[in-house]
């Protein structure tokens, strides 16, 4: 067959007029026989390229050699700033690494993660623990036996029975151990979960490290339980304790004795992240059993029914093999209920200890004191045992960690945060005990700070670093299409979730940033510069503003922003009524956006308010409720006799309040966005503090409207033209105070770690005092910045020029804001009262400049107080994380500040309290302030007043 004839050449293309032209005629005349689509394909590759940033990508490669700093910026080499300018999206890198920094970057924080997988079957997992006790400590009326009195003696006597209550008090116990840093965010989302469940009458947390010595002694002794005689006095209260068992605590011989005296006493369980499988490679080396219950629920640990292993004498010792249900002997077995982060573990140690399930649950037996050892040592660091080190996690490993690990191959390095939306958005069947054979294989080295904090990245909890040898390892199992597509969903995570109140820190080039990129980072994902905006951190190309603690950049408002929050109590049901009843607040809240939109200028689509009753069943109420006290202008508060007594009502207060007074700060101005409504009317001595300086001026509402509230006006239809009178105008005042704070900064607030604003911490007339411990201008330290200071300490204002108002007001009104009382006080007025012995009237509340323990008078002054050793005293260390001369200095200031600051002035918590690092934006501060007030107060109350000094 003759061959076909070749196909006649194209025609000469006009190089010199199309360019695109040319490219095509040259790729034709290369002779490989390329058709229209593989032109097309090369062409879009050309572009791609064309676009990439070759020190962006110089660990793509497994293996590569990065390219240093000096070949970076040699010979031929596009300058950093010029590459930056030139491309139309940004990078967005992790922490850098150790190898020096060859593009300049600033830090940003970007949206992370649920750190908590499949928390609403957890929850419902949880639902045997809403068991109630029916006669509870409160009383409620019994209308049968009140008619059967009144029918016998015919007076009306009300008779009372007592109400049922839940069957715990809750107290969970935090490890704080190193490891235990990567499950902080884990923690904290377990602590709502437990909080929303409603199965326990009260949720208090304390701290493994602050646990009392405890001795082994018989349960009802009250030896070995929550502090002094408390499980004697409370024996329906169950401990909770949240350790990995791998360092710190889980290591340490007293902590086992000390959960074995909490057993012996109360019902306790463990719940460890770690899956069961590698429990012997941490400190939960210990025999396993599974414990069935006696047949009661809530019984106590040492009720629970077991075997002992046989091997179990031979390690520990002889112990009796069937253990009895009254034991409680110092050196007999005690079991513990261990739990995993998983539903179907939760549900089988709730249904046995709620339920009496005869199937049981797993748990590890404690022996005598003193026989635990600690926790195997952590592999070595060693290149030579990478290769076994990966293999071994390999072959033991589940598929979903497996899956995860080869996944985070493809960065050096990463913060947890990245690590949880790595597994939500591509892993989603890995669940906490995957994530924690990842952590705890050997793969990464857990440092609790980045390499790249020292350029100013602020701490976004520990950063996980393969081991040497490691990464290269497992890089090979990751195909190029996995990590483009690791890219792009972790590029539209950032995206689609800007307005997400968790956040993690990351660096973004810029040409004036003060961070620096290492030349061995990887891009995790790239940024828009309407990302970046949405972010709050202004324009990827230019200088722009960094996003600090939730508090975005100003004047740019968002596309759906509500003009009111409406804040209500809701009313119970009575009895067995199933109608709805808040309908009355439902209608009334139709109406007033009916109103509203009447009178607002709002596009289509965006709710003139919002109400909780939106909210979907399934929905994350705490994040929703959070995310509209951020987004929305004005709150309107209900206000009625049972709206001060809510929990709720007061932490919706409370968080509004906060995000007012931070914006205050910003916009040198007060923002007063609350405009209250007179739901049923309300005696002025019953209004708490906070809401006396928001009067109701009723004056044009109507005749009725003081006297009957939008509750009684609304009911009765010879209201009704007062009550649309009514609603009209507090329309048009929501209105009116909207629009005025159009242009405020949007800050974000946490609606769950928010303080009720309706709840004093002093139960007499004990005032909140609140000192500035700062150097003036005129004895400034040595070439210290002036700007930040001012004639008197009061007007310090470390977080110039993000805040316009000193620190000391910003605290004062945050404090006002809980409904306590605040004195005006100085550090020279404290110092004269302590030396003449005078009696302290309150607690105190410090709040210290670093550069203030480099002046002698000052430095002199703290450690008086200190001397006096008052108890009820806590520091807040104001750190500005844009202040180039306090990072400078930073490794001087802290050891001058470790050295004078006693380590009780940080609350109980103060190894690890962020106050010990500082307090690096007014958005940390903000959120800082509740904790500190309420550790003062209850420091002070704790101590008798403030009339014993505080022990060693």
């Amino acid at each position: 067959m003759p061959d076909a004839p070749a196909p006649p050449p194209p025609p000469a293309p006009d190089r010199e007029g199309d360019p695109l032209a040319a490219v095509t005629g040259a790729l034709h005349g290369l002779g490989r026989g390329l058709d229209a689509l593989s032109i097309a394909e090369v062409l879009w590759l050309a572009a791609t390229a064309g676009q990439h940033d070759p020190a962006a990508s110089a660990a793509a490669a497994p293996g590569a050699p990065a390219p240093d700093a000096a070949t970076a910026a040699g010979a031929g080499a596009v300058d950093a700033r010029e590459r930056i300018g030139r491309r139309p999206g940004l990078g967005v890198y992790g922490p850098s690494g150790p190898g020096g920094a060859s593009l300049p970057a600033r830090e940003m924080s970007v949206p992370r993660a649920a750190a908590l997988p499949r928390a609403r079957e957890l929850a419902r997992a949880l639902r045997p623990l809403r068991r109630v006790w029916p006669a509870g400590r409160g009383t409620r009326l019994d209308v049968g036996e009140t008619v059967a009195g009144y029918a016998r003696s015919g007076e009306l006597l009300p008779a009372f029975r007592p109400a049922p209550e839940r069957w715990f008090d809750l107290t969970v116990v935090l490890d704080r151990s190193p490891t235990m840093a990567v499950w902080q965010d884990t923690g904290a989302e377990l602590l709502k979960v437990l909080a929303s469940t409603g199965a326990f009458r009260t949720l208090r947390v304390r701290e493994a490290a602050s646990w009392p010595p405890v001795a082994a002694t018989s349960p009802g002794t009250g030896a070995g339980g929550l502090g002094a005689g408390a499980p004697s006095a409370r024996p329906r209260r169950l401990v909770l304790v949240l350790s990995d068992c791998v360092s710190g605590a889980g290591g340490e011989r007293a902590f086992w004795d000390r959960l074995r005296g909490w057993a012996a006493a109360t019902p306790t369980v463990l719940v460890n992240p770690l899956p069961s499988r590698i429990w012997r490679y941490s400190g939960l080396d210990l025999p396993a059993v599974r414990v069935t219950p006696p047949g009661a629920p809530g019984a106590r640990n040492p009720a629970l029914r077991f075997a002992v292993p046989p091997l179990a004498e031979l390690a520990y010792g002889p112990s009796a093999r069937e253990h009895a249900p009254v034991g409680g002997h110092g050196d007999a077995w005690l079991p513990l209920p261990v739990v995993g982060l998983t539903p179907r573990s939760v549900s089988r140690w709730a249904r046995t200890l709620m339920r009496g399930d005869p199937d049981g649950c797993e748990a590890v037996l404690l022996p005598g004191p003193g026989l635990v050892g600690p926790a195997p040592a952590a592999p070595g660091e060693g290149p030579a045992d990478a290769a076994r080190t990966a293999e071994a996690f390999l072959r033991r490993a589940s598929t979903p960690a497996v899956r995860l690990a080869v996944l985070c191959s493809a960065y050096p390095q990463l913060y947890t945060g990245l690590l949880h939306v790595i597994r939500q958005e591509l892993v989603p069947e890995a669940t906490a005990a995957d994530l924690a054979e990842v952590v705890v294989g050997g793969l990464f080295l857990v440092e609790a700070r980045a390499a790249g904090a020292e350029a100013g990245v602020g701490p976004g909890g520990p950063v996980l670093r393969f081991r040497d040898g490691v990464r290269e390892h497992l890089a090979p199992r990751l195909g190029a299409r996995d990590a483009l597509r690791t890219r792009e969903v972790l590029t539209r995570f950032v995206a689609a979730h800007t307005a997400a109140p968790g956040r993690f820190p990351a660096l973004v080039p810029d040409a004036a940033g003060a961070a620096g990129i290492g030349p061995e980072a990887e891009p995790f994902a790239r940024a828009s510069d309407r990302t970046l905006r949405d972010l709050g951190a202004g324009s990827g190309t230019g200088t722009g503003r960094p996003v600090t603690s939730g508090v975005a950049a100003p004047g740019v408002r968002s596309p759906a922003r509500p003009y009111f929050f409406l804040s209500y109590a809701h009313t119970p049901l009575l009895g067995s009524r199933t109608t709805d009843s808040n309908r009355w607040v439902r209608r009334f809240f139709r109406d007033l956006c009916e109103e509203v939109l009447a009178l607002a200028d709002l596009p289509a689509g965006v709710a003139a308010g919002f109400m909780d009753e939106q909210l979907d069943p399934g929905a994350r109420w705490a994040e929703r409720l959070s995310e509209m006290l951020s987004a929305s202008r004005v709150l309107v508060p209900l206000y009625s006799p049972r709206y001060f007594t809510s929990e709720s009502c007061g932490k919706e207060w409370y968080a509004f309040a906060q995000r007012s007074v931070v914006q205050g700060a910003h916009d040198a101005e007060r923002v007063q966005a609350v405009v209250p409504a007179v739901w049923v009317p309300v005696p002025p001595h019953l209004m708490p503090r906070p809401a006396r300086q928001f009067p109701v001026d009723a004056r044009s509402f109507g005749e009725h409207y003081t006297t009957e509230g939008l509750y009684g006006l609304i009911r009765l239809r010879s209201y009704a033209h007062e009550y649309r009178q009514a609603v009209g105008q507090l329309a048009a005042r929501i209105v009116g105070v909207a629009e005025s704070t159009r242009g405020a900064s949007a800050v974000t607030v946490d609606y769950l770690r928010a303080p009720s604003a309706f709840r004093s911490h002093a139960p007499g007339e004990e005032s909140l005092r609140i000192a500035v411990v700062a150097p003036t201008l005129r004895d400034l330290p040595q070439g210290r910045d002036p700007r930040y200071y001012g004639d008197v300490p009061d007007r310090w204002n470390p977080y110039h020029p993000d805040s316009r108002r000193p620190l000391v007001d910003v605290a004062t009104d945050l404090a006002f804001h809980l409904n306590d009382q605040v004195d005006a006080t100085t550090l020279d007025a404290e110092v004269a009262r302590v030396e003449r012995a005078g009696p302290s009237t309150g607690p105190l509340v410090l709040l210290v400049d670093p550069w203030a323990l480099s002046v002698p008078r000052l430095r002199a002054a703290l450690i008086a107080l200190r001397e006096a050793r008052e108890p009820g005293t806590v520091a807040l260390v104001a750190w500005n994380r844009r202040d180039e001369q306090s990072h400078h200095a930073r490794t001087s200031l802290l050891d001058a500040q470790y050295g004078v600051l006693p380590a009780r002035w940080y609350g109980p918590d103060g190894h690890v309290s962020e106050s010990v690092r500082g307090l690096i934006n007014l958005g940390a501060f903000g959120a800082a302030v509740p904790r500190a007030v309420a550790d003062a107060y209850a420091a002070y109350l704790d101590h008798g007043l403030g009339s014993t000094p505080e022990p060693e």
